[in-house]
């Protein structure tokens, strides 16, 4: 296959994906006239997680669904920057939930619910749209050289920051999710290199699903709050452009480190 014909056949298979889970999942959902939000919104879920793990395979890139327990360490210590900071909330959140709260604000059916959706959600979708799909496609049109790599990391990054951009919905005040934006730009491209160095689509979507619970154990969970502009603008606090920007770069130079030469070499063939 030459380079023209390798660019059309994986820049066609991400527009296509992009396309297929932007109209797909709602008219699915509204030919089922399901009555239920949150089934709803699983249902959506499980459409798109459906139509990208049927395009990675149709495109050959099964690769993207290998798995094996061992691989989870890696994923663990070689992302420990992401593993610290999500220990340390889990531990400060859930003090400060238990000192506040005492007990949750939610009964345990609507947790439960709660991590199922985060987990299909931020953990599964997140990471097989802009990793395992978007990332892994760009690469495969680019060939196999550095630069390559660091186009697909950047530009799934960039589309994994404006995946948020659905938080703006019935928001006052759009400036956190602005902020959510561009710190998630950075975080993506952490993710990205987290990801080319262990291989384990699995352990991204774990990690990533640990970071986000830990982060909203105490606002959703004991305190029962759901306005997300207004926790992210109490989170970041004064500033929060200017600290979202400079969380993206930082995290974004740690993803950098993670592929320096010495740690990560390019394949050397080309499909």
């Amino acid at each position: 296959m030459n380079s023209i014909q390798r660019i059309v056949k994986y820049l066609g298979g991400a527009v296509l994906g992009v396309l297929l889970m932007m109209i797909l999942p709602a008219q699915v959902v509204s030919m089922l006239n399901i009555q239920n939000p949150f089934i709803e919104k699983i249902v959506s879920l499980g459409i798109m997680i459906l139509i990208l793990t049927v395009l990675i395979i149709a495109f050959g890139q099964k690769d993207v669904f290998k798995f094996s327990f061992s691989s989870f360490e890696n994923t663990f210590i070689v992302g420990g920057v992401m593993t610290v900071i999500t220990a340390f909330y889990f531990v400060t959140e859930m003090h400060k939930a238990i000192r506040d709260y005492g007990t949750p604000a939610i009964d345990s059916t609507a947790i439960i619910a709660f991590f199922l959706y985060v987990f299909l959600g931020a953990g599964v979708r997140e990471e097989l749209v802009a990793r395992g799909f978007l990332l892994t496609f760009i690469q495969k049109a680019f060939g196999n050289s550095k630069a390559s790599y660091i186009f697909a990391m950047a530009s799934s990054s960039i589309f994994f920051g404006l995946m948020h951009l659905s938080n703006l919905d019935d928001v006052t005040d759009p400036t956190p999710i602005y902020a959510q934006i561009i710190y998630a730009i950075g975080i993506g491209f952490f993710l990205a290199a987290l990801y080319l160095r262990t291989g384990n689509l699995w352990g991204n979507m774990l990690l990533h699903f640990l970071f986000d619970v830990s982060l909203m154990i105490y606002p959703y969970i004991y305190a029962n709050r759901t306005d997300l502009s207004t926790l992210i603008g109490e989170w970041l606090g004064s500033n929060i452009i200017l600290k979202s920007i400079l969380m993206s770069v930082g995290a974004a130079a740690l993803g950098l480190f993670l592929i320096r030469d010495s740690k990560f070499k390019p394949g050397t063939e080309v499909e």
